[in-house]
């Protein structure tokens, strides 16, 4: 059976460089109002999309691979790439939130969560 499997790739996001060894991403959602008449039969919905959206979501769980500390950026709007052995994807992101673990003998990992947004920031 054939299928797709997942290849170590990287991850840049204002300054900050991690390997991937996860990653959860959750789709924006489409902004829909309900548009169903008095006149409309029992039971029976009319949606209608506006065309608006709310960001969706990216959960990168990582190997901590440049000095810096991911925990100072949260709060930070930037462009979030992805890269993987020809093919890379960026996003703007605000970075959410960020977590560190380090144990003796072992590399330091960590999970940071982003929200996709078109804010530019100033």
């Amino acid at each position: 059976m054939a299928g797709v499997s997942a290849h170590g790739g990287t991850f840049t996001f204002q300054g900050f460089v991690g390997a991937i060894t996860g990653i959860s991403v959750q789709t924006p959602e489409a902004e829909v109002v309900d548009m169903t008449d008095v006149t409309d039969a029992a039971g029976q919905a009319v949606l209608v999309p506006t065309g608006d959206w709310s960001g969706g979501s990216v959960s990168v769980d990582y190997i901590k691979t440049s000095s810096t500390d991911p925990q100072t950026l949260v709060k930070q709007v930037g462009q979030l790439t992805f890269s993987s052995a020809g093919f890379s994807v960026t996003r703007r992101a605000i970075l959410q939130s960020a977590s560190m673990e380090a144990r003796v003998g072992a590399v330091v990992t960590g999970t940071l969560n982003f929200v996709v947004t078109d804010y530019q920031g100033s």
